[in-house]
Formats: structure tokens, C-alpha cells, sequence
């Protein structure tokens, strides 16, 4: 992957801040957390395989919320640079 401008470094810390931002997409974030426990609850002691899909999900849901954190953070420090 090639390196990132400055301005290529803002715009995306830009639109991570505005999704973070957006009461919908917010929401549809929760609605996945919220089924995700939904279904940790309803899991029977030993079924590997349904715990382990619902985990996979939660890593992807934390992912996502992680790599926007993150973008929104790299726009800062590119920021202060500038300065």
C-alpha cells in the first residue's frame, strides 16, 4: 500500500469522524452489539462453533470501530504537524 498525503490523511480522518459521528450508522453499530450479547446469552455450554461465530463478529464490530478511532487519530497527529 502506498503512503498516504497529508491530505489523503485528513479527508479520511475527516469522513472516520463524520460516520462516528451519524446517529444511523452509530445505530446500526449498536443493533449488531446488541444482537452479538443476544446471542452470547443464548449459547449452550459447548457450542464451540455458534461462540466462536459470535465472537468473530464482535472482533469485526471492534475492528471497525478501531480502524475509524484510529483514522480520526492520524488526522490529528498529521494536523499538529502542519502547524
Amino acid at each position: 500500500m502506498a503512503k498516504k498525503t497529508k491530505e489523503q490523511i485528513l479527508r479520511d480522518a475527516r469522513e472516520a469522524q463524520r460516520l462516528l459521528k451519524d446517529e444511523g450508522f452509530v445505530g446500526v453499530l449498536n443493533e449488531i452489539q446488541q444482537e452479538i450479547f443476544d446471542d452470547f446469552r443464548t449459547i449452550s455450554l459447548g457450542e464451540i462453533d455458534e461462540l466462536l461465530a459470535v465472537q468473530s463478529r464482535q472482533v469485526g464490530v471492534d475492528a471497525v470501530r478501531r480502524r475509524l478511532r484510529i483514522l480520526v487519530e492520524s488526522g490529528a497527529v498529521a494536523e499538529k504537524a502542519a502547524k
